[in-house]
């Protein structure tokens, strides 16, 4: 399947959201960005399949071009899924961080596609990371991540009839990080080949599957581990290591590259989590970034809305993003904002005068057909669709107009070119106005809430950064070494080496788009609540 240069170049740009991503201090100097993927090699001709049930067995499944024989012979095995009487399987869950080069397999019957952040994932999809990070969230807030050359499979993402949500992922080879939260009743379950690994809640594990080795460690918790007739539990700080008639358990976990990327993103979300009353109740994943990229605005007359940071009145949340084809769904629009899940699968975006767009919460959660929840009609061009006409009253936006059948796999949403915030030269990231967060590393620049203001007076702003190469022991380094993936941090190395989220307090400042200017301010460290609410407007006369 071929895509065209536009396409290519938008997902290039969108999957650098971090700014500096590379698979490892391999990737070179600081500020390096990711390579455009190889579209032509990621995807593979149409391939059918027999129908299947969701409650029959995991995806067992025709092998994709392209995939290593040992991945389609792991693939191909039936394996019982888990699936009970009285199951739903309309869950989704999200792929919420890409680093680097990876692929999903959406079943569309192209293989393997590039994908992006915010891509819906669903029951029997595969995952596979070249040189790429990734990270998947779940409805309570739990996450998977995906370390490099791996390959995993969902063959069961399922909510039982007593409200419990199941979760099973199959493990083909590579390594896994969990991370569960405190919610009880769910049900999480890692597989590497027919060992089954129970996962209790509150448990934060890695799991290595290679070399006919399946290595699981527990940081915190417990996993239950079974292997054949028999059952190991795994408890805080232990490893067992299963190979063959081999079943080994210590006191004691091997470091991995990849522990200081997952202790990050673990700290990411503890940070920025913290719930809002104005999404309390139903489904609020995806709320750390919410936090972090923007912030809920006391409007006076019009409520509490939420608004992304660094936009300004040419903005509007549907000027760019991806429909996507998920088979007897249809078309889900995906958005490459960092931020960009809850927002476009729950409630309303309005436009408030003297404000600009902004997004209040309510309603049901839609799921894969979620241009219900807002958008901008095609019929009245970027700007227009709006229901409602009294000047002093929000302006909602009316529903997007999804591809019709048949358009393709993906299809771009491109009204106009993407704005990106980046490192224009090693050593300087410059934040730009209606970028609204795109390009911006996720917690590791500090609050954004005073950078925004300065870019809404002046259009940019700059910051002294650096490329950091978080070693295995969770300490920053700007050296060398295959210590995972490059993260910009504010500052120079000696001020912030040894900080995992908050930029040094010295040294950094940000001024206007110009080289000359002289406004300069010290930034603080991040706020817990991603920035205070405010009431100021953003200065917008009506959209754009």
């Amino acid at each position: 399947m071929k895509i065209g240069f536009v396409y290519r170049v938008f997902l290039a740009m969108a999957f650098s959201v971090a700014g500096v991503v590379a698979a490892g201090a391999q990737s070179g100097a600081a500020g390096e960005q990711s390579n455009p993927l190889d579209v032509d090699s990621a995807a593979t001709a149409p391939v059918t399949t027999a129908h299947r049930t969701t409650a029959d067995v995991s995806t067992a499944r025709v092998p994709v071009a392209g995939t290593p024989t040992s991945d389609v012979a792991a693939a191909s095995v039936p394996v019982d899924n888990g699936a009970r009487p009285g199951d739903s399987h309309v869950r989704i869950v999200r792929l919420s961080d890409v680093k680097g080069t990876l692929s999903l397999d959406r079943k569309t019957g192209n293989g393997f596609e590039e994908t992006m952040p915010n891509m819906p994932i669903v029951q029997g999809q595969r995952l596979r990371t070249a040189d790429g990070y990734a990270e998947v969230e779940f409805e309570d807030n739990s996450t998977l991540r995906v370390a490099p050359n791996s390959l995993v499979e969902f063959p069961l993402l399922a909510l039982r009839s007593s409200g419990a949500k199941a979760s099973t992922i199959q493990v083909v080879r590579g390594m896994v990080y969990v991370n569960l939260q405190s919610t009880k009743g769910n049900e999480f379950v890692l597989r590497a080949g027919d060992q089954t690994m129970t996962v209790s809640p509150s448990t934060h594990a890695r799991m290595t599957v290679a070399d006919g080795k399946t290595v699981v460690s527990v940081f915190n918790g417990s996993v239950e581990v079974k292997h054949g007739s028999e059952t190991t539990l795994v408890t805080k700080k232990e490893s067992l290591t299963l190979g063959g008639e081999q079943v080994a358990v210590v006191k004691k976990i091997e470091e991995a590259p990849s522990d200081a990327w997952d202790k990050e993103a673990n700290d990411y979300h503890a940070r920025y989590s913290q719930a809002n009353a104005l999404v309390a109740g139903g489904s609020t994943y995806g709320l750390s970034d919410l936090n972090y990229y923007g912030n809920f605005i006391n409007g006076g007359a019009f409520g509490s809305f939420w608004q992304p940071y660094l936009i300004g009145a040419g903005w509007n949340p549907y000027l760019n993003g991806v429909w996507a084809l998920y088979p007897g769904a249809g078309y889900s629009w995906v958005s490459p904002y960092p931020w960009g899940w809850l927002p476009y699968h729950s409630g309303n975006w309005s436009f408030f005068p003297g404000y600009g767009w902004g997004w209040q919460p309510g309603g049901a959660f839609n799921g894969l057909n979620n241009a219900a929840s807002g958008g901008v009609a095609s019929g009245g061009g970027v700007a227009g669709g709006l229901v409602g006409t009294a000047v002093h009253s929000p302006l909602r936006a009316a529903s997007p107009q999804a591809p019709t059948a048949g358009a393709g796999s993906l299809v771009l949403a491109n009204n106009t070119p993407m704005v990106f915030s980046k490192e224009d030269k090693p050593g300087n990231f410059v934040f730009q106005k209606n970028s609204a967060g795109l390009g911006v590393p996720r917690g590791s620049l500090g609050s954004l809430n005073k950078i925004s203001s300065h870019v809404e007076q002046h259009g940019s702003a700059s910051m002294q950064v650096y490329a950091a190469v978080p070693s295995a022991g969770g300490m920053a380094s700007s050296h060398g070494g295959n210590s995972g993936p490059v993260t910009l941090r504010a500052g120079a190395p000696m001020q912030s080496a040894n900080t995992s989220n908050a930029p040094a307090s010295r040294g950094e400042s940000y001024g206007g788009s110009s080289a000359s200017s002289v406004a300069s301010h010290s930034l603080g460290a991040p706020s817990g609540s991603g920035g205070s609410s405010g009431s100021g407007g953003r200065g917008g006369s009506g959209p754009k």
